[in-house]
């Protein structure tokens, strides 16, 4: 039976929210329809790229209490409200998110305040806390997934950054309750983006806002610290310590190409058609018809944001005796692309389903507005991707592969058992750098 296609529906974000000013806060506004709960954000430009303290000083503060409520009783109330806070710091923002029953949003906002401002140190919290945190990172580094990770940020974003953002085993020690509580403490007083979804008018939510929200009289302006990834101009090689047999491989360029938003619709063809998913060429000829990797993708990855860069990367888990076959073969496929016609047409009709059937809905809308704002944009990408992915054939693919793709200088990293690896033909890749665990970690 022969169905429609559902048509795509592109969000207007002049039509989905509305943005106004509250005491020198811009507030981003989405009415919810559909129900009473209410999602309330602060987010701060300052995160664990400025001080990496931050995350420990989340997590602490959500344990105590105040000198009229224990923290069970904060617990209690908030429960009893059917309402609930996190605090938490990512590379960049510290947000602070208050959910619940519209109803009942202005006495848990002076809940979570009064806990902001007036939280009561509990000394063996903290020194509980800094213990669960050090066993979390003695854990870390006994487990692969997450010494990879550490690779993959060391070799894209650099050793510096790792320095700048981790904090020594030493450091957390000698933390004190009075710093961490400070430095929530002391976001308040700073420039901070409100977010608000439920249903709540605008003229409500400036009451809600004006009336619960402690909003200081001169607020201190906080600069974004925007990541950029670091440039590949040489080739490279970095190799780390993981008693295992089993290997996982990265290569990765960085060409300091800019945001071009005209290539949109060829890279994100290319992406589905060569490294996208089961289908992709990537998977059927690394894992399905020649057997080299337990798993393997590859794509071009689009800047976070319009002054950040393009980057390749390619990933490969594999056999330690299978490297230097899989890292040819890898090689081979990425400068010279298989074609394939029959999954280019999976590639392009998955891609065309995807954006039909999309929709950005409810708390979404916020998201996909900040994330678009990133990029200097003022409507959906996807939009203009839709209107011209009809138009593309396999020899568009070939041609964003032979401009992106082909011929890249590249940082290779692998993390496995180096006295199991043949050193001497990575070294035909690059100059090879070990690297130990504690350089990759920070600590």
């Amino acid at each position: 039976t022969e169905v429609q296609p559902i048509e795509p529906m592109f969000i207007n974000y002049d039509e989905a929210l509305s943005q106004f000013d509250i005491k020198g806060l811009n507030v981003l506004y989405v009415q919810n329809k559909l129900n009473d709960l209410v999602g309330l954000n602060y987010e701060f430009n300052m995160g664990t790229r400025n001080d990496p303290a931050l995350s420990l000083a989340a997590r602490y503060l959500q344990y105590l209490g105040t000198p009229t409520r224990s923290a069970e009783e904060i617990a209690q109330e908030m429960y009893q409200l059917a309402c609930s806070f996190q605090i938490y710091a990512s590379n960049i923002y510290t947000n602070i998110y208050i959910s619940g029953l519209a109803e009942n949003m202005p006495k848990a906002m002076n809940i979570v305040e009064d806990l902001i401002y007036n939280a009561v140190p509990d000394e063996n919290i903290l020194e509980n806390l800094k213990a669960d945190l050090l066993k979390e990172r003695a854990d870390a580094k006994l487990n692969q997934g997450s010494c990879f990770s550490a690779l993959q940020n060391y070799i894209f974003l650099g050793a510096d950054y790792v320095k700048m953002t981790t904090l020594t085993n030493e450091q957390i020690k000698s933390l004190t309750s009075e710093q961490l509580l400070g430095k929530i403490r002391d976001l308040m007083s700073c420039t901070h983006e409100v977010s608000y979804y439920g249903p709540a008018t605008a003229d409500e939510v400036t009451v809600l806002i004006t009336e619960n929200h402690k909003i200081a009289d001169n607020l201190k302006p906080l600069e974004k610290t925007l990541l950029t990834s670091a440039p590949t101009p040489s080739s490279k090689v970095y190799l780390a310590q993981y008693d295992a047999k089993q290997i996982y491989y990265l290569q990765y360029s960085n060409k300091e190409e800019k945001l071009d938003i005209a290539s949109d619709p060829y890279i994100r063809l290319y992406n589905e058609y060569f490294g996208g998913g089961m289908n992709a060429i990537v998977f059927q000829e690394m894992r399905e018809a020649r057997g080299l990797a337990y798993s393997a993708w590859a794509r071009l990855i689009e800047p976070e944001h319009a002054n950040d860069y393009y980057s390749y990367f390619a990933f490969i888990a594999t056999q330690n005796d299978k490297m230097k076959t899989a890292i040819q073969a890898f090689d081979e496929i990425i400068n010279d692309m298989p074609e394939s016609e029959a999954a280019f047409n999976i590639a392009k009709e998955a891609m065309m389903t995807g954006i039909r059937t999309q929709r950005i809905t409810g708390r979404n809308i916020l998201s996909s507005y900040r994330s678009t704002r990133e990029m200097g944009l003022t409507e959906p990408r996807s939009k203009k991707i839709y209107e011209v992915l009809p138009s593309l054939t396999l020899e568009d693919v070939k041609a964003t592969q032979d401009k992106w793709v082909e011929g890249r200088t590249y940082h290779y990293g692998i993390l496995g058992d180096i006295k199991d690896l043949d050193t001497k033909y990575l070294r035909t890749l690059g100059p090879v750098q070990t690297l130990t665990l504690e350089e990759i970690f920070g600590y």
